[in-house]
């Protein structure tokens, strides 16, 4: 063989064929990738903003809770109206008072108001400025529970515009919408929220919604 045939054999370089070959294995490859990139991203912005919407849940319903145990609380005489709530627009809104009570910046009030304010679920007490207890909330919705013919027992769970007497409450039902601050669903939200027969939604975009509801006891009764 030749020198110049042997010089002609080692410039081969690749075919047009195995080019595209290798392109379209580069592109592939690339486009897998960006894919993998793309869903880790969003399955860690999901499990972020979730976290963050259980916390702010989690927070607000115990604080609450904890503050309906102590609904009526008195070593004196006792307390007029404990407990009262009304209906304003799509929302309910809850008064609560107790001896030695202290509203969610703690400062002592005996009285403190509990109402969704904008997107505020905040707390309203009698000598502060009021404080949210949880940002992004979009509903909600207060049920009270009756004992109808006095033995001890819930016969009925009523709103507010149905109770005659709030001395005959005895428990309390609080259903509360709260959203992510960020979108993080991967398909648009078309879905209807019923928190105790009133529908909050659909809205139409990607941040996660959750219910978060509680029945509490009035021990105070």
């Amino acid at each position: 063989m030749s020198s110049h045939q042997r010089s002609h054999k080692q410039q081969t370089g690749f075919t047009l064929v195995e080019l595209l070959v290798s392109l379209t294995l580069g592109a592939t490859i690339l486009l897998a990738t960006s894919k993998l990139f793309i869903e880790s991203r969003e399955s860690f912005r999901y499990a972020e903003q979730s976290q963050e919407l259980h916390e702010r849940g989690r927070h607000a319903m115990q604080f609450i809770r904890s503050e309906l145990k102590k609904v009526g609380y008195t070593t004196q005489d006792p307390i007029e109206s404990p407990i009262y709530a009304s209906n304003s627009g799509e929302n309910s809104s809850l008064t609560i008072s107790y001896e030695g009570g202290k509203d969610c910046t703690g400062s002592s009030s005996s009285t403190t108001k509990y109402e969704i304010s904008g997107t505020n679920f905040r707390c309203d007490g009698s000598n502060a400025s009021p404080q949210t207890l949880s940002s992004h909330a979009y509903g909600l919705q207060i049920n009270f529970g009756i004992d109808l013919d006095e033995d001890g027992s819930i016969d009925r769970y009523l709103t507010a515009d149905q109770i005659s007497s709030w001395d005959r409450v005895q428990s309390v039902e609080v259903a509360l919408l709260l959203r992510s601050k960020q979108p993080a669903r991967q398909t648009l939200d078309a879905d209807e929220y019923n928190l105790l027969g009133v529908s909050y939604g659909p809205f139409n975009d990607y941040k996660l919604s959750r219910i978060y509801r509680s029945v509490i006891e009035l021990r105070n009764r």
